[in-house]
């Protein structure tokens, strides 16, 4: 009995899918960059979401909502795990617990004046006050990362 195409086409699929990690691939912040992309790039999306008077617009507001949330969730994320680790059984000394607290929200974003100031002195980067502003927030507020397991 002769195999078609498709059927081979479908057992190739069922064997890589076994063999990826579809959990770490279709993590929710890597699915939702991908949303996002979708609505951002097929215009007549964008205008039942984002337009002034579209019919959906409560669905970008809600997005915006928890958006707005997102950085002070993941400062108090941090926050709880280190405290979690200075009371836990492992036992984190005082000393780690300051210094990650001191290079994260006192150093980094001292690096980071000094390395966008010297880029700015040498031309490497424009010297719009916005764009600098921009720049600034990559060292100050928390990586991007997936926060789910």
């Amino acid at each position: 009995m002769a195999v078609s195409d498709f059927d081979k086409i479908w057992q190739y699929l069922r064997i890589i899918s076994r063999k990826l990690n579809l959990k770490a691939i279709f993590a929710p912040s890597t699915t939702a960059a991908f949303i996002g992309f979708t609505i951002g790039l097929v215009p007549q999306i964008r205008n039942l979401i984002i337009s002034g008077n579209a019919p959906f617009h409560v669905v970008q507001d809600s997005a915006l909502l928890l958006g707005d949330a997102a950085i002070p969730i993941v400062t108090l994320i941090v926050g709880g795990n280190l405290l979690r680790g200075l009371k836990g059984p492992a036992g984190i000394c005082m000393s780690l617990v300051i210094g990650v607290i001191a290079v994260r929200y006192v150093l980094l974003p001292l690096l980071g004046i000094v390395i966008i100031k010297t880029a700015v002195r040498f031309g490497l980067v424009h010297s719009d006050p916005l764009y600098q502003f921009i720049l600034l927030l990559h060292y100050a507020l928390p990586p991007a990362m997936n926060i789910g397991r």
